[in-house]
């Protein structure tokens, strides 16, 4: 039986393999692992990249979806919603921060979060929603937005696996996933 990968990270990997091999090994042999050269270049570079004032670079999605969370006024035992589909550490960072996580189910042509989907999900308890964009995908954004403030409820993008997606709203303009 033939063995099929979800991505393909060797071979994308295997693509700009020289240039990746390059940037980590100037960076080992810098040493500055933490706000050196190369940090703060990915993160100018990408704030350009996304038309926004502030990136803050961290060490994996899991810690940027803490520092989000705890950017913001939840109490123990909050609900904040998750798609049922996503990578674990969306939710466990939740639980870790003794908030509660509530999956909801996805849209299966898309596989990802979609209004009608989040609004039924909405309880009294429900404070956040964390979209992920999923395989260069975005979510719903247009209309999670609006549901989203109809309820008071922050949004919390993860963009760990679609940067560089656009979502159209009906208006015509387009925004880059993950900044919504």
């Amino acid at each position: 039986m033939m063995k099929l990968h979800m991505v393909d990270l060797i071979g994308q990997y295997n693509k700009i393999k020289d240039e990746i091999d390059g940037a980590v090994l100037e960076t080992i042999a810098s040493s500055a692992y933490i706000n050196g050269p190369q940090v703060s270049s990915f993160s100018k570079n990408l704030a350009n990249y996304h038309g926004v004032r502030h990136v803050i670079p961290c060490a994996n999605g899991t810690d940027a979806l803490q520092i989000a969370l705890m950017a913001l006024d939840l109490k123990r035992g909050d609900e904040i919603i998750v798609p049922a589909f996503t990578y674990v550490a969306t939710a466990e960072v939740i639980a870790l921060l003794g908030l509660t996580p509530i999956m909801v189910d996805v849209d299966p042509d898309h596989f990802n979060l979609t209004g009608e989907l989040f609004e039924k999900a909405i309880t009294p308890r429900t404070k956040a929603v964390v979209p992920v964009h999923l395989f260069g995908q975005a979510a719903e954004m247009e209309d999670i937005m609006k549901i989203a403030s109809k309820y008071d409820i922050y949004v919390i993008e993860d963009n760990a696996q679609a940067i560089g997606a656009n979502y159209q709203f009906s208006d015509g303009s387009v925004k880059k996933a993950g900044t919504i």
